[in-house]
């Protein structure tokens, strides 16, 4: 039997705030706001599916791993992990080569981002031999590299080893999935939430244990902070693509036509709406009345993050932020120390606000008209079809390890990556993380978010992903930066978005 790894908290080596700081660096770059350039591939042909059906041409190679002679080696690339979560990569890469003779999988971190490592891929693409068996990408990705027709789907793979693909999360594999195949192997998935300043909140005398669930709740809770003088621009914002994905999903509208470039290549852009709307004006409006302290995209920037710790003896800039759940273990160790999962949990007492200027908080994700409405985002993990047939199924071998459901938890417990299997939802073990760590705390509403995702809103499947991005993000950043309309800017972007989505398919 392979061995697996127990749960751990992170490690006590990040406790000190300049070591945190470093970690967090490096963890951010992977975030889900951010999208790793395309080239556009060869576009447009596939279609899209809702991962219930599952059946697939592709035939996995797994007999061939029984012929090889000798160990099979697997190269997996990947990039955008720091700190703890690059410590659970390589950790599990060297768990799994001890557990057995027959595959040895290498890691090689190729960069601070997922940007970075796409980069890479494009480099080495029209040359197989220089690419990996198993590369490491963004979601969105997805539309782009089965239309180029270099991934061997992971459903084949456990079809043909019998592995209960519904032991995954529905949501999770309509995430990953393309007319109803699966295609990554193994997914660690993020969702956006809302972190806060439990401590402000208690002094501003909001109830620190209720966390704003709408945009304009997030208005309210901050015009009371900075009238209380806690924070200069309560809400610190990132203007990335993914907040409104998942504000037009979480109304029940799509991002792009074909049920989100679900059921077909997407050929028109669909966000322009009401809902969509009145996102962009509740945060052109917060920014008006110097509520919001909104931050351009970056590649890696942690600015946003920074923004929300509190000077010694002082006040900090901001009090709330969206972004990624994966954020949360470095978040809890930069605290660490200084305060109890009690303390910030659900028994909250006010008395640590004279002990503690930072107590983290972590709501639903605020949507236009309710929390917790959001899209399976984070890294896919990918058989390339350019590697040999024994290395495809020595690569299956090596995802399938990481889908045992002790590894599933060492993901999410030390690695901050939001569990994907059914039973490691109900795992004893998980609940006492959920409510005797600060990072568990944090964890736990990003944990419900998913489990109560609709797998019927899947995130939009678009292959060229890259320049939408760049043209929703623009979108954001004009309003934001230089004061632009908001309807204004959503007519133009959903112009151009068309433009690309036909110059894709054509």
């Amino acid at each position: 039997m392979e061995p697996t790894r127990p749960i751990r908290t992170p490690s006590r080596r990040l406790r000190r705030r300049g070591g945190a700081l470093v970690a967090l660096c490096a963890l951010l770059a992977a975030s889900c706001g951010s999208s790793p350039p395309t080239s556009g591939g060869e576009g447009g042909g596939r279609s899209g599916g809702n991962g219930e059906e599952g059946a697939t041409e592709f035939t996995c190679p797994l007999d061939s791993l029984d012929e090889a002679d000798g160990p099979v080696e697997v190269n997996l690339w990947y990039g955008g992990l720091g700190g703890e979560t690059q410590t659970v990569m390589e950790e599990m890469a060297a768990t799994f080569n001890s557990s057995q003779d027959r595959v040895v999988v290498t890691v090689n971190n190729q960069g601070r981002s997922y940007q970075e490592v796409q980069r890479k891929y494009e480099g080495a693409a029209a040359t197989p031999d220089q690419l990996p068996q198993i590369i490491y990408l963004e979601d969105t990705t997805l539309g782009t590299m089965v239309d180029r027709g270099q991934v061997m789907p992971a459903e084949a793979c456990m079809d043909a080893d019998d592995f209960d693909k519904n032991s995954i999360l529905p949501a999770v594999r309509a995430a990953g999935s393309v007319d109803g195949v699966m295609y990554p192997g193994y997914m660690n998935v993020s969702t956006p939430i809302l972190y806060y300043n439990k401590s402000i909140f208690a002094k501003a005398g909001l109830d620190p244990d209720n966390p704003p669930g709408t945009l304009e709740e997030v208005a309210e809770a901050a015009k009371t902070i900075k009238d209380a003088g806690l924070a200069e621009k309560p809400l610190a914002f990132l203007a990335s693509r993914w907040y409104f994905e998942n504000w037009v999903n979480g109304a029940g509208q799509d991002f792009v036509d074909n049920d989100n470039g679900r059921s077909a290549a997407p050929t028109e852009a669909t966000f322009n709406t009401p809902e969509a709307l009145q996102a962009l004006e509740t945060l052109d409006q917060m920014n008006q009345d110097g509520l919001l302290n909104p931050f351009a995209f970056t590649e890696g920037s942690i600015d946003h993050f920074l923004s929300l710790l509190p000077p010694e003896g002082g006040n900090p800039t901001s009090a709330m932020l969206m972004e990624t759940s994966t954020a949360s273990t470095t978040i809890a160790a930069v605290v660490e120390g200084q305060i109890s999962a009690a303390d910030a949990g659900v028994d909250f007492d006010d008395s640590v606000v004279d002990r503690a200027a930072l107590v983290p908080g972590a709501g639903p994700f605020p949507g236009v008209n309710a929390p917790g409405r959001v899209n399976a985002g984070g890294g896919y993990f990918y058989i390339l079809s350019t590697a040999e047939d024994e290395q495809q199924a020595a690569s299956w071998e090596y995802l399938k390890f990481m889908l045992q459901p002790e590894n599933v938890k060492t993901w999410h417990t030390v690695g901050g990556y939001l569990p994907i299997l059914k039973d490691v939802h109900d795992d004893p073990e998980l609940d006492a993380y959920w409510t005797e760590t600060l990072a568990g705390v944090i964890l736990k509403n990003s944990v419900d978010q998913l489990r109560n995702a609709d797998p019927d809103q899947a995130s939009p499947l678009v292959g060229p992903a890259e320049p939408v991005r760049q043209e929703v993000q623009g979108m954001m950043e004009r309003i934001l930066l230089n004061r632009a309309d908001p309807q204004a800017e959503l007519d133009s972007t959903e112009e151009a978005v068309n433009g690309i989505l036909d110059d894709y398919n054509n």
